[in-house]
């Protein structure tokens, strides 16, 4: 509701009336997550299964609780990630009993565990490229991404000073989030962790935190203090099936993200450059809009803003380059 509040005109609102504001603050306290579209909100917390006992795995079986657009396209975006974070699941338990394989230097069980990992990747990035099956780029493009976008980093698409939440009797407060995006899984996170990806070069990682379920962001911070995976692998650079195995995963988590890649491309930068025809000189200011008008005048890639907030492209190749960075050279395996 305050999403559609804020970019359901033709430019969008700045201020949340008190009758969404207070009881949306609420809900969000005690759900402890931030007053926005989140991951958690539209993925986590907003699905169900078309009949008992059915496979989760696959996104054909789940529908979205509530949409924004009122568009199958936007149930099966976000249900390709629920179809995800359903077949991860066994992945997380094995993954555990890898760490646990490190203590007692069992290095048949790790390289088991990397194998089985590697190939459950690459069927997670499967299920990614299956968007295209019942998402249609320019449905998402002008339909269902501008209500995905949150506050901060929003100048463009015209909130420059984020929304302002009104309380009632002359209280409130300026504020901006970031909108919803993939970046605040803690799926992702869990990969980068367990194999001992570092992005050193943005705080935004890290951010995403902010934006998840507490007990998922917890999980990730106790996992931190465990996870020994890649250094077993450093320490142990004679023992090439290991070091193998662990830059075979790290070569699928990375594409992963080249999937993700090419997903932003058929999604944002093409939809981008084609103006839309019910919109020829149209005056709506929302996210597509600033996007669009980056990609008609031809600037570079670098421009793109995410729901986010980041800057789109540079982050996805830079997270793809840092996962890549993880891998081990030895005399056995290079990168």
């Amino acid at each position: 509701m305050a999403q559609g509040y804020t970019w359901g005109g033709e430019v969008p609102c700045e201020r949340l009336p008190p009758s969404i504001s207070v009881p949306f603050l609420a809900v969000s306290s005690y759900l402890e997550l931030p007053p926005v579209a989140t991951y958690a909100a539209l993925n986590l917390l907003n699905w169900r299964p078309l009949s008992d006992g059915i496979d989760l795995r696959q996104p054909e079986n789940l529908e979205a609780l509530h949409t924004l657009s009122g568009t199958d396209d936007e149930s099966w975006f976000y249900v390709i990630s629920n179809a995800m974070e359903a077949r991860a699941t066994p992945m997380i338990e094995m993954m555990l009993s890898a760490i646990e394989a490190v203590d007692r230097e069992d290095s048949a069980t790790v390289i088991a565990c990397l194998g089985r990992l590697r190939v459950d990747l690459a069927s997670i990035s499967r299920l990614l490229e299956r968007m295209d099956e019942r998402c249609d780029p320019y449905v998402f493009y002008h339909h269902i991404r501008p209500y995905l976008a949150g506050s901060q980093n929003m100048e463009a698409a015209g909130l420059p000073r984020g929304v302002f939440f009104d309380l009632g009797n002359g209280k409130g407060s300026w504020r901006k989030y970031r909108g919803g995006s993939n970046g605040q899984s803690s799926l992702i996170q869990f990969f980068d962790t367990i194999l001992g990806v570092s992005h050193k070069s943005s705080t935004f990682h890290q951010e995403m935190r902010t934006y998840m379920h507490r007990p998922h962001a917890r999980f990730l911070e106790d996992l931190e203090a465990i996870t020994n995976i890649r250094q077993y692998v450093d320490s142990n650079p004679e023992l090439s099936d290991l070091v193998s195995s662990y830059n075979a995963a790290v070569s699928s988590l990375s594409s992963f993200r080249d999937s993700h890649i090419r997903l932003v491309t058929r999604y944002i930068i093409l939809p981008s450059r084609q103006v839309a025809p019910n919109r020829a000189g149209s005056r709506v200011k929302n996210l597509a809009a600033a996007t669009t008008q980056v990609g008609s005048h031809g600037e570079s890639s670098q421009a793109y803003v995410g729901t986010g907030g980041s800057k789109l492209v540079p982050f996805l190749r830079t997270s793809r380059d840092e996962t890549l960075a993880a891998k081990v050279n030895t005399n056995h395996e290079t990168a």
